[in-house]
């Protein structure tokens, strides 16, 4: 449909949605308080300009058809976008319900902190939030559903924007009362004697910790949440990969022992939001709140690191490792 035919067939579509959504002219004259004749000549003309028929016509009854239907759901999909606008247009961009979604380590660290920030500083506003896998959270955003999503994939869609806000580093740790917490200087040999607890197996059959597949280590534990797995290493019964933000507080007060793996690669987080959200909106503003929450957090943990330097082994390099995890007779 060119741009000439859908301005002339624009002001007939709210008279066509209420007759297919009632099927009956008597009872759409009543909603619209216009005649019946005039409503069947107002049907009448869409169908001309649009070259097919949308009803199907038994005397005086009327069964929306195929090509009807197609048309009725555009029309109310288009409307209830329309009424979206002006409500965000005409609304206190800081008041009233703010749907947010967050997986993993993102919602307690960064997302629920921004927040909490956001909320104190316009009350009236509520957040919403929710925890949505990659995927479902994408289509919500393209219903209106949802008003921003953080996760860990960089997934593109038309109808959305999905920018990388920052990432955070993992690094391996053991608990105090593991045997190598107050070794002085530990080797990765020595390092890869020990056991691991580590998270579930993703999709693409690896384990979701940042392991290199390629490199050995003994698993004395399979952990799904890293609440869990947290624990599991403040136990000191097993050594495991954690993320540094997570390890933060717990480093900081002197129960865990970080060493150092530049070899896990850092893991990347991703803002999603409608192409249409308003500039000058919550959504904004809890993006940017979640990504100098990333920034202050990561800026802590170099810090700690610098700190306590003389603590950590040398970082290896990943063919040192390998050497290490499988021995050859060289």
């Amino acid at each position: 449909m060119d741009d000439m035919t859908l301005t002339q067939v624009w002001a007939w579509l709210p008279t066509f949605r209420v007759v297919a959504e009632t099927e009956h002219l008597p009872t759409a004259a009543r909603r619209l308080s216009v005649s019946a004749s005039a409503i069947s000549r107002t049907v009448k003309l869409l169908e001309d300009h649009l070259g097919v028929q949308l009803f199907n016509r038994t005397g005086r009854n009327l069964v929306l058809n195929t090509h009807g239907q197609r048309l009725l759901d555009a029309v109310q999909t288009a409307m209830a976008t329309m009424a979206t606008a002006a409500e965000a247009v005409t609304a206190e961009p800081f008041a009233g319900p703010l749907q947010v979604s967050a997986i993993g380590l993102l919602t307690h660290h960064y997302v629920l902190p921004a927040l909490l920030d956001l909320k104190r500083r316009h009350p009236d506003l509520v957040p919403m939030l929710r925890n949505y896998r990659t995927t479902e959270a994408n289509e919500r955003l393209i219903q209106g559903r949802l008003d921003v999503s953080f996760y860990y994939e960089a997934l593109t869609h038309p109808d959305l924007v999905i920018e990388k806000i920052g990432s955070t580093t993992a690094s391996v740790y053991c608990g105090r009362s593991h045997p190598l917490f107050d070794v002085a200087e530990v080797g990765w040999d020595q390092l890869l004697q020990w056991p691991f607890s580590v998270p579930a197996v993703g999709d693409s059959g690896q384990v979701m910790d940042g392991w290199p597949p390629d490199v050995h280590r003994r698993i004395g534990m399979h952990i799904w949440l890293l609440t869990t797995n947290l624990e599991v290493c403040l136990s000191g019964a097993l050594v495991t990969v954690l993320p540094d933000v997570t390890a933060l507080a717990h480093l900081q007060a002197g129960a865990l022992r970080r060493f150092a793996a530049p070899f896990i690669a850092p893991i990347p987080m991703f803002a999603a939001r409608h192409r249409q959200s308003a500039a000058r909106s919550a959504t904004h503003e809890v993006i940017d709140g979640v990504a100098a929450e990333i920034a202050r957090t990561n800026a802590a943990i170099a810090t700690l690191a610098a700190d306590r330097a003389g603590d950590l082994p040398s970082p290896p390099m990943a063919d040192t490792i390998r050497r290490s995890a499988h021995p050859t007779t060289e």
